[in-house]
């Protein structure tokens, strides 16, 4: 983007773009994106009826510090501090919508289309746990570009970059749950062409306050599976934010595991004149070293 251009894909990708219907209002945007989260807290609700459920007596952590992966853990965390890095690939697609007046531009970047156009991508998380508390830190960077496949002849360019860090304090006598609470910035640059003409660019970055919950199973000796669950924004900084994760681990030793699922993350965003609803949503696949 260096040279004030859009990038172009060899595979288009679908960005489906569509002028707002005259007589819109430009509140509509913000009703599309209120109906679009409007399954989210049912999703959480769901998430906490599976972290707090009575588990059964055969379920273990599969977090740094497990029973399960040969750690030495009690029942209020590891009696000492254990420490995971979990490099990841984040397979995401892109949905939702993006408001500049008077244009409303949806977009639909799937995931088939991927592979042909993200051009750089790195994801490194960080946990490190003792006793009952713990910290977590999450960094990503992608960059997706694509082309339009409507008359409208639109071009993206999308740059993310999304660090957190979370301090995890869990229950007492609970081995399998933990709750989170810390920030979360992103910093977005989104650039879209219609026939050639720029839009007004977004370039933001925020700074959230998330609030949420993980929990941890060992499904028998070589599977765990994980779950978490997030809602942030509360117009501190976006005006809305959300994450959901369930993943899945093959345990190969004490120290490696092999995680694997679907993750959705969405933000709600207003930069002076233009509203952006965005969500990403893929697999992930990744590496756990334990230490």
């Amino acid at each position: 983007m260096g040279n004030g251009g859009i990038r172009q894909s060899r595979a288009p990708a679908t960005v489906r773009t569509g002028f707002r219907r005259p007589g819109t209002h430009p509140g509509a945007a913000r009703i599309r994106s209120a109906r679009g989260t409007r399954a989210v807290p049912f999703l959480l609700a769901g998430l906490a009826l599976c972290l707090l459920h009575p588990r059964p007596a055969w379920t273990q952590t599969g977090v740094a510090g497990d029973t399960a992966a040969g750690g030495h853990a009690t029942a209020d965390g590891p009696a000492e501090w254990e420490f995971a890095i979990r490099p990841y690939f984040f397979l995401s697609g892109v949905s939702g919508s993006v408001t500049a007046d008077p244009v409303t531009l949806p977009i639909n970047s799937r995931f088939s289309d991927l592979l042909d156009n993200v051009r750089v991508g790195a994801f490194l998380a960080f946990t490190a746990e003792k006793g009952r508390w713990g910290f977590h830190t999450d960094f990503e960077y992608i960059r997706l570009v694509g082309e339009g496949t409507s008359s409208l002849d639109a071009a993206l360019e999308l740059e993310n970059l999304i660090g957190e860090a979370d301090v995890t304090l869990r229950p007492s006598r609970e081995s399998t749950l933990k709750f989170l609470a810390g920030v979360r910035v992103y910093w977005v640059q989104q650039t879209l062409s219609v026939r050639g003409e720029s839009l007004p660019e977004v370039d933001t970055t925020v700074l959230d306050p998330v609030l949420g919950a993980h929990g941890s199973w060992a499904l028998g000796r070589t599977w765990g599976f994980e779950m978490r669950g997030d809602i942030g924004g509360f117009g501190v900084g976006s005006e809305f934010t959300y994450q959901l994760l369930t993943l899945f681990r093959w345990e190969i030793s004490r120290a490696l595991s092999l995680p694997f699922g679907y993750r959705v993350l969405g933000y709600q965003i207003r930069d002076e004149n233009v509203w952006m609803n965005t969500r990403m949503g893929g697999l992930l696949l990744g590496v756990d070293f334990r230490f």
